[in-house]
Formats: C-alpha cells, sequence, structure tokens
C-alpha cells in the first residue's frame, strides 16, 4: 500500500527523480557562482597591463625650396609677323608695321627728355585722318651711365614742361627686356598727342622704338603698336 501513495499526484518513483534532478540543479548553480567569484577575485587582484605609448617622432622642418622662373623661350620670329604687313628695314634693325605707313624724310628726332639722338627709321601714315600725322620711328644713342635704369632716371629728371608721362614699367618683349614707357602732351595748335616709347638696351647702345599720334587714332592704333614692337629686332 505504502508503494502505491502519492504526492501532489506522483509516485515514489517519480518523486525521486525529481529530488534528484533539483540536487543537481543545486550543484550546477553553485559551481557556476564559485566560478564567477574566482574570475572577479582574479579580475581585481591581477596588475594592470602596462600601456605602451608610441612618442610621436620628431618631424625636422623643411624650408621651402626657392622657385625659380624661367626664362620664355622666344616665339620664332616668322611667327610674330602679321599676315599683310610691311617690313622695313636697314642695316641696323627690322620693324614690320601695317599697311599703309610710308618712310618719311630722315631728319633731327628727339629722344627721352629732348635729348638729339639717331634716327635710324622714320615712317608716317599715309592714312592719318588728324592733322597730326601718325608716325613709328626707330633711333639710338650711346649708353652714358653705368646701367639703363641709370641712365633712363637721368633721361626723366629732365622732361620738358608739359610732357606727362602716365606708363613707365620693364616688359618683356619676345623674351628680350625693355622699358615701356608712355606720355600725354598738348601742342600749341590745340591737340593732344601720346606717345608709347620702348627703350632696349644692346651692349653700350640704347635704343629707342617711339609710335606717336593724336589722342584718338593712338588708341585706335595701340593694339597694332603692340603688335608691332614684337617684331623689333638687331640685324647682327
Amino acid at each position: 500500500m505504502m508503494q502505491d501513495r502519492k504526492y501532489f499526484g506522483m509516485g515514489r518513483r517519480q518523486m525521486g527523480i525529481l529530488a534528484g534532478m533539483a540536487v543537481a540543479a543545486c550543484l550546477l548553480f553553485g559551481v557556476a557562482g564559485w566560478l564567477a567569484l574566482r574570475g572577479r577575485s582574479e579580475l581585481f587582484s591581477r596588475s594592470p597591463e602596462p600601456t605602451t605609448i608610441i612618442q610621436p617622432a620628431s618631424t625636422s622642418l623643411i624650408s621651402p625650396t626657392a622657385e625659380f622662373t624661367e626664362t620664355p623661350t622666344p616665339i620664332p620670329y616668322e611667327q610674330l609677323i602679321p599676315y599683310g604687313w610691311t617690313q622695313h628695314k636697314t642695316q641696323l634693325i627690322e620693324l614690320w608695321v601695317p599697311p599703309g605707313f610710308k618712310s618719311a624724310v630722315a631728319g633731327e628726332v628727339s629722344g627721352v627728355s629732348g635729348a638729339s639722338v639717331f634716327l635710324n627709321l622714320a615712317l608716317v601714315s599715309e592714312s592719318s585722318k588728324s592733322s597730326y600725322p601718325t608716325s613709328v620711328s626707330v633711333s639710338y644713342e650711346p649708353l652714358t651711365s653705368d646701367s639703363l635704369k641709370e641712365f633712363l632716371d637721368a633721361r626723366l629728371s629732365n622732361i620738358p614742361p608739359g610732357i606727362n608721362r602716365v606708363e613707365h614699367r620693364t616688359v618683356s618683349i619676345n623674351a628680350t627686356e625693355a622699358v615701356r614707357l608712355m606720355f600725354e602732351s598738348h601742342t600749341d595748335n590745340n591737340l593732344n598727342i601720346n606717345d608709347l616709347l620702348f627703350v632696349f638696351q644692346d651692349g653700350s647702345t640704347v635704343w629707342y622704338v617711339k609710335y606717336s599720334a593724336e589722342i584718338a587714332e593712338f588708341y585706335e592704333m595701340l593694339p597694332f603698336f603692340e603688335e608691332s614692337i614684337k617684331t623689333f629686332r638687331m640685324v647682327k
């Protein structure tokens, strides 16, 4: 009868199995707790591992390298001559100008500050509508100073009254250094005249190429003057 007695609807055999499972569960939780406490103890008792700090390598300062400006390569002379322009040449120089210029009567011509220079080429426009003809002249004189700058400074310090210098700068004409000057003046017969002057040094010689016109025609012709000066060269 005792074997058939049931507890909570289960027999003795089923109760034994249930008790065994409970004991096993208690043992399992006990082991897990012991392992957890051991791990926590080791975590706090372990000395911290040294951290390696990588020091930044010292970088030597590199000073900037100086930049060198290359000398521009001259354009082949033939490519500088506009189509249909006319060549004017002497034993010393060569210059190309638009059509419509003819040789003028050679005579004395004034350079910077009114100094007399040697005239090598004189041209005058046949199509000029002004009473003051548009002209082109090439002249030269000996260099009498140690440098072109010193020479021009002396000349420009003696410009006659009534002539206003409106431009003065160094330029490169097809890889050749030159000084570009522009002057304005008012004549006695009530005309406003502009002169565009380019100054070159060739050894001990100073060369002047001057384009001159009444103010209205001057600015019409200015693009052509600036193209013409590119064709100026000394004949060697």
